[in-house]
C-alpha cells in the first residue's frame, strides 16, 4: 500500500533550479513507484520583485544584475543539466524577465480549483522551452487554457485581486521560516531539501519518511498470529 506523503515546494516560475528540481523529483517518485502517493502543493516565491508587470529585456536584466559576460558563462551549465534531464533551456532566446506575482495569484487559486500541477508544469514549459512573452495577456490565456482553465475565469483573477493576501502572507511566512533561496522541499512538514537536488536524494529522503511512518514496537504480549493461524 502507497504510503501518502505531503510534499511542499517554494518555488519561483522563473526559476530554472525550480524546473530541474521539479524533473528530478518526479524521476524520483517514478523510482519509488507504488511506495508513495505523493501530494504536491506549490507555495510561491519572488526571486525578484522590481521586475516590473510590462517585463524587461532578459539579456540586459541579466546583465545588470550580474555584470557582463558573467550570466552567459552561469547560464551555460544550468542549460547542460536542463539537458540531463530531457529539458530545452536556451536563456539567449528569452525574451523577457517577468515579474511572476499574478503568476502565484493563479497558482494559489489553482491549487483550490484542483490543476495546480498543471498550471505549474504549463507556466514553467511556456517559460524556459516554449520561451514566449508571458506578459502578453492573450499569450498567457492560451497557456492557461492548456492547463485546464477557462480563459474567461483566468481573466476574471488577473484583472482582479484575488489572492493577493493569500501569496503575501505565503511568502512572509516562507521568509520567516528562513527560505532565502528556491526550490524548496518540505517532507511531511518534517524535513527540508534545499535546491535541485539529485533524485538519489530525493528517493534516499522519502524513504526514511516511509521507514519513519511504521509503527515502532516497544512492548509485546501474547497474541494472534495471522501467519501461522494460532493464538
Amino acid at each position: 500500500m502507497a504510503l501518502p506523503i505531503r510534499i511542499d515546494i517554494v518555488s519561483d516560475v522563473v526559476c530554472p533550479w525550480c524546473y530541474i528540481g521539479k524533473r528530478r523529483l518526479e524521476s524520483a517518485l517514478q523510482t519509488l513507484g507504488e511506495e508513495v502517493k505523493a501530494e504536491i502543493v506549490y507555495h510561491p516565491y519572488e526571486l525578484d520583485p522590481s521586475v516590473p508587470k510590462q517585463g524587461i529585456s532578459f539579456s540586459e536584466h541579466m546583465e545588470k544584475k550580474f555584470g557582463p559576460g558573467r550570466s552567459e558563462s552561469m547560464f551555460q551549465r544550468v542549460e547542460q543539466v536542463a539537458n540531463e534531464v530531457g529539458l530545452d533551456f536556451d536563456f539567449s532566446q528569452l525574451p523577457k524577465a517577468i515579474s511572476t506575482f499574478d503568476l502565484h495569484r493563479l497558482l494559489t487559486v489553482a491549487y483550490e480549483r484542483g490543476n495546480q500541477a498543471e498550471t505549474k508544469e504549463a507556466l514553467l514549459k511556456a517559460y524556459f522551452v516554449d520561451r514566449i512573452d508571458l506578459t502578453q495577456e492573450a499569450v498567457l490565456l492560451q497557456v492557461l487554457e492548456s492547463a485546464g482553465w477557462d480563459k474567461k475565469e483566468a481573466l476574471e483573477i488577473l484583472k482582479s485581486d484575488i489572492a493577493r493576501d493569500s501569496v503575501e502572507q505565503e511568502m512572509d511566512y516562507f521568509r520567516q521560516l528562513g527560505v532565502t533561496g528556491v526550490p524548496f522541499f518540505i517532507l511531511n512538514n518534517k524535513y527540508a531539501l534545499s535546491g535541485a537536488q539529485p533524485s538519489e536524494t530525493f528517493v534516499n529522503a522519502l524513504r526514511q519518511v516511509i521507514e519513519e511512518s511504521k509503527p515502532q514496537v516497544i512492548a509485546q504480549a501474547d497474541s494472534c498470529d495471522l501467519g501461522s493461524g494460532e493464538c
